[in-house]
């Protein structure tokens, strides 16, 4: 019996065997054991303030490393879920338990471990490691600069700012930008190993757009990753400071020309009296690519009276629009000259670009600056001014001056006209009044009497003077026209003068080949020669024009004039190209007012 139950016992358990052969495998050995450094400090500093353990096994295993000493024990996991048959680590020393520095002392290292056949290893002697105190520990980053501290962001982000830095301990990294308490920038999360390393900012926000100028806090957010239990929570350090100055905030003007390359009115008059004439304006806008806009009805000032077109998209080519007459609030305009303004939308950014072509608004109410003349000049730096409509904002420089619509102060602000028929108010804090001086006496004039067809232009050369001086005489409005009856001072006698050396003129809104020459007393084909210009392309505001001397070469008399008859786009200018003679010649052959438009069918005499 027994011989018969030894043998049953023998076989039940070599079945089990064959059945369950991991209760028949040996317990994982460990092959090798390495440790990045002897001693450590918590930080580090003069010794490194982690240590890199790699323990390799036969088996895949699972487990933790047990440091024991100076009465404390803490587990440095190795692998928590998953069999390895390699386990590389880094630690800081550092109680799990009691969440501080590991005392200085010495430790033993002694393995932990599980194979897949649950084998336990208990206690496997590895080693020791000693853990000493610093004085003066690292902080994870240092060696940290910002260049340029003094940046400037391009549109698209062409250009970026660099930041190297160096990590002293294993970490996730990730920069972060930050301004008035408030994050606008947060870069790629990074895990990385200590030493030197580099992180890149193109000056854009959250949105991808460009911030706007000041200074701005350079940050690493972080999370140390050789810790036994990293943390989830992300700590911060300040690396710096960098100061954004002339950054592209909107699209650029170049940009934006390349999108929008015209936008005109079809009219040039708005009269929304309810006759059925006038009463609202067409206008039109090309564009080179597709694109989404809005489009704008702007004062002088550059002020926004109607929204005409939201935020669409719109294929390449030209499209139209109508205006009204109306503000946002549905009100009537003012009398006074209205632009075209384009917003352009690209992803988070934007930006506008003005069009000189303007409408202008007529049988409206009229802003008129006090008379006689008074005005106030801007004494500090910049000041902000509150224009029509609906009080938006206009920066004025040191410098400017505004006819006052009114001398009393409300509110502790002046009411002044601050462009062709835009009122606005300013802080009587940022101006003082003009004092006038007396003009000196001007001997030798005449009063002349204006009569039907007189322009400026046209009594100027009857007396041989300039617009500019009869301008100057009388104190006039070179864009306002003449009335029959109005009387004017003319120089009696012209004595020759010195020809004149060319002056700078800065383009300003409104502003046209023509309005210049008139203010300047020489001619549209003068100011083209002397600046090579495309007459038939717009101005932009600020465009530096040399404006040459009035002095200039008689017109040969005309020889077998011929007639040419204005078809649709016709122009002066096209017309004085396509025959080879000038602006100034066709206008006096012919007794025209270059301010006003041809019309198809009309008969011009063209001198050769």
């Amino acid at each position: 019996m027994t011989t018969k139950f030894i043998r049953i016992f023998m076989l039940s358990f070599i079945a089990i065997v064959i059945a369950y052969p991991q209760f028949a495998s040996a317990m994982a050995e460990v092959t090798s054991f390495s440790q990045s450094t002897g001693t450590v400090a918590y930080q580090g500093n003069s010794v490194p303030g982690y240590v890199t353990f790699e323990l390799k096994t036969s088996e895949p295993t699972r487990g933790y490393i047990l440091a024991v000493g100076n009465g404390v024990q803490t587990q440095i996991n190795l692998s928590t879920t998953d069999f390895k048959t390699v386990h590389k680590v880094d630690w800081v020393p550092w109680d799990d338990t009691k969440k501080t520095p590991l005392p200085a002392g010495e430790y033993q290292l002694k393995a932990y471990l599980s194979d897949q056949g649950y084998n336990q290893m208990q206690g496997y002697p590895l080693g020791k490691l000693t853990v000493v105190s610093e004085a003066n520990p690292k902080p994870l980053f240092d060696q940290v600069s910002i260049n340029p501290d003094v940046f400037s962001p391009k549109y698209g982000g062409a250009s970026t700012v660099q930041i190297p830095f160096n990590l002293n301990r294993p970490a996730e990294v990730q920069l972060s930008i930050w301004q008035n308490g408030a994050e606008v920038f947060a870069g790629n999360k990074m895990k990385l190993l200590p030493g030197s390393h580099s992180v890149s900012w193109n000056g854009t926000d959250k949105a991808g757009r460009v911030v706007a100028d000041g200074a701005y806090d350079v940050n690493f957010n972080y999370i140390e990753t050789a810790y036994n239990y990293p943390a989830t929570r992300q700590s911060a350090q300040k690396a710096g400071t960098i100061t954004i100055k002339d950054g592209e905030y909107n699209i650029p003007l170049w940009r934006l020309k390349e999108v929008v390359t015209d936008a005109v009115f079809t009219s040039d008059v708005i009269s929304p009296d309810g006759d059925g004439v006038n009463d609202t304006v067409t206008g039109q806008f090309t564009l080179a690519e597709t694109a989404k806009v809005s489009i704008y009805i702007a004062n002088a000032a550059g002020a926004h009276m109607k929204n005409v077109v939201t935020e669409q998209s719109f294929q390449a080519g030209t499209h139209t629009f109508v205006w009204d007459g109306t503000d946002f609030m549905g009100g009537k305009a003012v009398n006074g000259n209205y632009y075209i303004k384009v917003m352009v939308i690209e992803g988070a950014n934007a930006g506008y670009i003005s069009f000189m072509d303007s409408v202008s608004f007529e049988g409206g109410y009229e802003v008129k600056a006090l008379q006689p003349e008074k005005r106030v000049r801007i004494i500090t730096e910049t000041a902000k001014l509150s224009v029509y409509p609906m009080g938006q904002g206009y920066t004025a420089v040191k410098g400017d001056t505004f006819p006052l619509i009114s001398e009393t102060i409300e509110n502790g602000q002046y009411q002044v006209l601050v462009k062709e028929g835009v009122s606005g108010t300013i802080n009587a804090s940022d101006v003082e009044l003009v004092v006038e001086t007396v003009p000196p006496a001007v001997p030798n004039t005449a009063e002349y009497t204006v009569v039907s067809g007189d322009t400026l232009w046209k009594i100027a050369a009857k007396f041989n003077t300039s617009i500019s001086e009869i301008v100057t005489l009388n104190n006039l409005d070179p864009n306002k026209y003449l009335y029959i009856g109005q009387k004017l001072k003319v120089p009696a006698t012209v004595s020759p003068e010195p020809v004149p050396q060319p002056v700078i003129h800065t383009v300003q809104s409104g502003d046209t080949l023509w309005k210049i020459a008139q203010r300047y007393g020489t001619t549209i084909d003068a100011i083209v020669k002397a600046n090579n210009l495309d007459p038939a392309k717009y101005l932009y505001i600020g465009q530096k024009i040399t404006i040459p001397s009035t002095t200039s070469t008689p017109e040969p008399p005309a020889v077998q004039p011929v007639i040419h008859t204005v078809v649709s786009g016709d122009t002066l200018w096209k017309i004085s190209v396509k025959y080879g003679t000038t602006i100034d010649a066709i206008v006096k052959a012919n007794n025209l007012d270059p301010a006003k438009y041809l019309y198809i069918g009309q008969k011009i005499t063209i001198p050769r």
